[in-house]
């Protein structure tokens, strides 16, 4: 037993050694390294690129257009109208399972690819915040404020791994599932492809089919994380901000220092106006994509129940519950978040407040009783000025699917259907 565990712990030190030298910024860096704000978003932005959605670099120009075509046609285009397409013909071929599975994925394939399109035409504006990020950095100057910002990169960068590994995972039991059962995952139409009509259409029809899918997921992937990417950094700079708010009224009280108190001050002034210019330009990227899903959530997160509880049987009961948890995952931990910045944004003010100014200078005190009035007002995003992004938002949201699934239960539609289904 002890042998197992020495192993268990030496593989587990070798699986730790072995990702931090494949991919470092999910570790926390030393605390003299410098910070790097941006590197919160260093995979996502790599995802971003193999999206096929940057310029072409020269190098390889003619692979990455190839390679964007191929993903971009099959899985942010084409595979919303070959779902829908493919319910209409084999509506009659369905069984009550495979008929909520396409639907609920074709609700969802819709919006990732609005989403997709929403971050394709705003992409430079997340550049444009990567930027804003480095002049954040360099204000950063302590130790155990890098420790800070490493610790944001490495918690942000996981992030984009927890939500790669669900979308995945629920794209590959998907396909091991229905290739079990002898049907390709979703049957989408292809023009000239009968999956029955031979072994080698079939294997075709269900590779193409995980081929789109697996790219839909990784799209997806990208643009529910984009969020959490960029807005976790920008939590610990508000962070950083209270605390230099806090140490304002430390330095002595002589008039040596009344004009460098002061100028703290205004450069505490310009880090606020720097924080909420970067959340204006990554703001309308949020709103276009949270509002969106916020949209589609409910019904998806009803029909998937609905599907999960009353017809799913081992396999696709997996697939069903993997995919539930990736629809969570693409407006509740951000919502989060959000919730969480407020209450940061609200310790800006008490911060300031507490930092002995009522004794200073008459031109300092007039200073920060107008800075005072700017924090009180909280940094909030809106989804397309309709929804205010919190948790409170969400719960909403997600309620409708409880209900979708009420109402199923009430009115007896799913006996409904699987009698409809054995008559044909």
């Amino acid at each position: 037993m002890n042998v197992g565990l020495v192993t268990s712990a030496i593989a587990s030190k070798l699986s730790t050694m072995v990702l931090s030298l494949l991919f470092p910024a999910m570790y926390t860096a030393p605390d003299d390294s410098p910070a790097r704000s941006r590197n919160a978003a260093l995979y996502l932005r790599r995802c971003v690129f193999y999206m096929g959605i940057r310029r072409p670099p020269q190098r390889f120009f003619v692979i990455y257009i190839l390679w964007s075509l191929a993903l971009n046609i099959s899985s942010t285009f084409y595979q919303p109208i070959g779902f829908m397409t493919g319910v209409i013909i084999h509506l009659k071929e369905f069984s009550a399972g495979e008929f909520l599975t396409s639907v609920q994925v074709a609700f969802n394939a819709w919006s990732c690819s609005v989403k997709v399109i929403i971050l394709w035409v705003l992409l430079k504006r997340l550049d444009h915040a990567a930027d804003l990020l480095d002049q954040m950095d360099k204000r950063v100057t302590q130790p155990s404020e890098r420790r800070m910002i490493h610790r944001a990169v490495a918690q942000s960068n996981r992030v984009l791994f927890l939500f790669m590994s669900v979308y995945m995972i629920y794209a590959t039991t998907t396909f091991l599932g229905a290739v079990w059962n002898g049907r390709p995952p979703y049957q989408n139409y292809y023009p000239l492809l009968d999956w029955r009509a031979s072994p080698c259409k079939f294997w075709l029809q269900a590779s193409l089919e995980y081929f789109a899918m697996a790219g839909a997921c990784f799209q997806d992937c990208c643009v529910d994380c984009y969020p959490i990417n960029f807005v976790l950094p920008l939590r610990v700079h508000v962070n950083l901000l209270a605390d230099r708010l806090r140490r304002l009224g430390q330095t002595t009280n002589d008039n040596l220092n009344s004009e460098k108190r002061h100028e703290q001050l205004i450069n505490c002034i310009q880090d606020h106006k720097l924080l909420l210019r970067y959340c204006d330009v990554i703001g309308p990227v949020i709103s276009g994509t949270i509002f969106v899903q916020f949209l589609v959530v409910g019904v998806v997160l009803g029909l998937t129940l609905i599907n999960l509880v009353l017809f799913a049987n081992l396999a696709s009961g997996v697939a069903a519950l993997f995919f539930l948890s990736a629809v969570l995952l693409e407006t509740t931990p951000f919502c989060i978040l959000c919730n969480f910045l407020t209450d940061d944004c609200s310790k800006l003010s008490d911060a300031l407040f507490e930092s002995e100014w009522m004794d200073k200078e008459q031109r300092y005190r007039k200073t920060v009783l107008f800075f005072l009035h700017k924090l009180q007002q909280p940094i909030t995003f809106m989804a397309m000025g309709v929804f205010t992004i919190s948790v409170g938002t969400n719960i909403t949201v997600t309620k409708f699917g409880f209900s979708v699934f009420t109402l199923v239960k009430q009115m007896n539609l799913a006996e409904r259907l699987s009698t409809g289904n054995r008559e044909h």
